[in-house]
């Protein structure tokens, strides 16, 4: 990187330099200024609606498209595009599933009755014998009486059967009975409209051709395409002309029976291919153009000016486009008068907490959003990802913060976008909705589905407002409704893509992140439980200390747990030096036996511990907690020991260099870390009296050295950690086996409590 980028890197990181945030406050203003100022840069006086004063006249001959005109020939082009069609082959296929079906009926219905001739054609022909079996009972009784009578027959029939000798013509009798007698059993099945009495008349031979007939009929329907809706005329012509039904009259009426059960349509609208040809039709239309001559009058004085007026007075120049001066002056006041809310409510009194690079992200997401929303059309202004502002500032900083960008931002909003108020409510209710509901989600799946609780805040919004103003469709209501819906679910799509990328600008981490970083698998923290086991054991129970005193607080907890976590990642490089890692092996500080030295190896876990968060990139937020959780304290018991030996000493070599904690999160760290040793030294017989007094001495000790003074912890504050700190140390100290007297036992590193001119302030673990 060169040294220009490094420069304005580290301007931009100068959280010391006021006039740094005034130069981003200042940048934010210009682009926020200008951006939501555009509309008005070169703004029309002659708009649609205003009624004109005098004739306006065309001030030359030009030949100008009419847009109307062009839009309606494109329409009816699009109307003239005939219906397209595929075939749907599962409708082909149960046509004629459908028809075999029909076979198989009529095939049973002949086979129950039996094939013809019944009789001997030699005495009754084929016609004669369907009539005997269909004719009713009390026509054949009197043919059968005749026929056994002793008197001379009458009927025609009756007097063929007087010619068969006794034995022929009681077994012809006998035969037309069962005939009869089955022809009654398929009776019912005969009133249908295919099957009926004639059509068992019919042979086999041509029942079978007329099958075959109707197959090769429905075949050629299939293939060239049944289309649905036809008309009932068109489709009987299409029926009566097939070429191969049968030419009698019966055999014909059967066959078209047939086809008309299981014709079924099997052509489908290909609505992929009309819209392809509609849109192909349309574009071929050429525009349509309208002469207009010098000195014809355009628009007469007293009309109004109307859309197609519009277009033809700005391409002939008579518009009369000048920049809005008045707009843009409310604009910028609207944007400024943002800021300043801004700037007084939310960041200025919070310096400490909202670095330069927060206001850096903010401005980002701020200015962003802006330029989405005036550049998608406002006949898309569902789509405008609006609630995206909440959920990104609500991700970093909280439901407050959220809230209140998203508020200030909407009222340079409404003074700048075009349109009705009303069709943007839904998305500035969503926005506001995004805003109050994200206050630092722990996981991405709960931004995802606040997306959702947002998207349906937004459609049910537009609902209201569509049935409140009344005149729209159902359907068109519900299918903008659920346009604002997905409005919502694209915000959080946008916010959950963007974080990882502003996470790499802010300061501040996301809660998402920091679990992340909290991970046992990360690199530094899998070095520190391999190679210092105890300062890792350590560091959990300062760990739970931290965590529950900044709950009681009201301070960031996932932030506080994932700073302690990496607070004493320094004493992996010399993890021998320090009394928790030693279990209970030799001490090298008395090989040492040099407290200037031995000091400065206790210190190097600090600028070591930097150092490792450097190289493997740890957010600035958390290498913080590395420096400050001991601040400037000082090293008592190398301390002391160098007093024993030399009178005058320079305490700095026995101070931390610092800084004391910056945030309320690193002086609670501060003070669990100074507590942990010497609650960890209390047996399960401490009375609660005796171990709050000891903890309270400790916070008094760091108090008056001065080391809380820049993390805007009160006293009282600190007063209300002890019970806090005490009832951590109940839970983990239960029945547990008393550790020995190390109060008694200076820790090298000191972290114990000696009696001396600094007490306490020297506690460090």
């Amino acid at each position: 990187m060169g040294k220009l980028p490094k420069y304005l890197l580290g301007w931009l990181w100068c959280d010391s330099c006021f006039w740094v945030r005034r130069s981003l406050t200042g940048l934010t203003f210009v682009g926020l200024g200008v951006i939501l100022s555009a509309r008005f840069y070169w703004e029309p006086t002659l708009k649609v609606g205003t009624i004109v004063s005098q004739d306006i006249r065309v001030p030359k001959d030009i030949t100008i498209e009419d847009p109307e005109a062009t839009y309606a020939a494109k329409q009816k082009a699009q109307q003239e595009v005939l219906p397209v069609y595929k075939t749907d082959e599962d409708a082909s296929l149960r046509s004629r599933q459908q028809l075999e079906q029909l076979f198989l009926k009529g095939d049973k219905i002949r086979q129950t009755v039996g094939v013809m001739p019944y009789l001997p054609i030699g005495v009754f022909n084929l016609e004669q014998q369907a009539l005997l079996r269909r004719m009713g009972e009390q026509e054949w009784q009197l043919i059968k009486k005749e026929a056994q009578g002793s008197s001379s027959p009458t009927q025609p029939l009756a007097k063929l059967l007087r010619k068969l000798s006794p034995p022929e013509r009681l077994t012809s009798i006998n035969q037309i009975d069962r005939v009869r007698q089955r022809y009654r059993t398929v009776q019912p099945e005969l009133t249908g409209e295919i099957y009926t009495p004639q059509w068992l008349d019919i042979a086999d031979l041509e029942w079978e051709l007329d099958k075959y007939a109707a197959r090769e009929s429905l075949e050629q329907l299939l293939l060239e395409g049944i289309v649905p809706g036809l008309p009932t005329e068109l489709r009987e012509r299409r029926w009566q002309s097939l070429p191969l039904l049968p030419q009698a009259r019966e055999r014909r009426r059967v066959v078209i029976s047939l086809l008309r059960q299981v014709a079924n349509p099997n052509l489908v609208p290909d609505y992929e291919s009309m819209a392809l040809k509609a849109s192909q039709a349309a574009d071929a239309v050429e525009p349509q153009l309208v002469n207009l001559k010098e000195g014809q009058i355009l628009i007469l004085a007293g009309q109004k000016i109307t859309a197609k007026d519009f277009i033809f007075l700005d391409k002939l120049g008579l518009a009369r486009r000048r920049p809005n001066l008045g707009r843009i002056l409310v604009v910028l006041a609207m944007v400024g008068l943002s800021l300043v809310i801004f700037a007084r409510f939310f960041y200025l009194p919070r310096s400490k907490s909202i670095k330069n690079r927060d206001l850096v992200v903010i401005s980002i997401t701020t200015i962003g959003l802006a330029l989405t929303t005036v550049l998608i059309p406002s006949s898309h202004v569902m789509l405008v990802p609006f609630a995206s502002l909440g959920f990104i500032v609500g991700s970093f900083y909280g439901s407050r913060l959220a809230t209140g960008t998203t508020v200030l931002l909407i009222l340079p909003l409404l003074v700048s976008l075009p349109g009705s108020f009303l069709s943007y409510l839904p998305l500035l209710v969503g926005g506001v909705a995004a805003g109050m509901i994200t206050d630092r989600p722990l996981t991405r799946s709960h931004l995802a589905r606040m997306g959702l609780v947002v998207g349906a805040i937004q459609g049910i919004t537009y609902g209201l407002i569509a049935l409140s103003a009344g005149g729209m469709l159902p359907i068109g209501l519900l299918l903008t409704s659920l346009q604002f819906g997905a409005g919502g679910i694209i915000s959080s799509m946008i916010a959950l893509g963007a974080i990882p990328y502003l996470e790499q600008i802010a300061y501040t981490l996301t809660p998402i992140r920091l679990a992340e970083l909290a991970n046992l698998d990360r690199p530094l923290l899998r070095r520190l439980v391999n190679e210092a086991p105890g300062t890792f054991q350590h560091t959990l129970f300062v760990a739970n200390l931290a965590e529950a005193g900044a709950r009681a607080l009201g301070a960031d907890t996932n932030l506080v747990r994932t700073g302690t976590l990496y607070h004493d990642v320094g004493k992996t490089i010399h993890p021998e030096f320090f009394i928790e890692n030693q279990m209970g092996g030799a001490n090298p500080h008395d090989r040492l036996d040099d407290p200037w030295r031995s000091a400065q190896i206790i210190k190097e876990h600090v600028t070591g511990g930097i150092k490792l968060a450097q190289k493997h990139h740890l957010p600035e937020i958390l290498q913080a907690f590395i420096p400050e959780h001991q601040g400037t304290i000082v090293i008592s018991y190398f301390y002391h020991k160098a007093k024993s030996l030399k009178e005058e000493i320079d305490e700095r070599d026995f101070r931390y260099d610092g800084p004391s904690p910056q945030s309320r999160e690193t002086g609670i760290v501060m003070l669990a870390d100074a507590c942990e040793a010497a609650l960890r030294s209390l047996g399960t017989d401490t009375t609660l009296e005796k171990a709050e007094a000891m903890v309270m001495r400790i916070f008094q000790a760091r108090w008056e050295d001065g080391q809380l003074k820049n993390s805007d912890l009160t006293w009282a504050e600190i007063e209300t950690l002890a019970p806090v700190f005490i009832a951590v140390w109940q839970q983990r100290n239960h029945g547990r086996i008393k550790y020995p007297d190390l109060a008694k036992k200076l820790d090298p590193t000191g972290s114990a409590i000696p009696e001396t001119k600094f007490p306490l302030a020297t506690i460090e673990k």
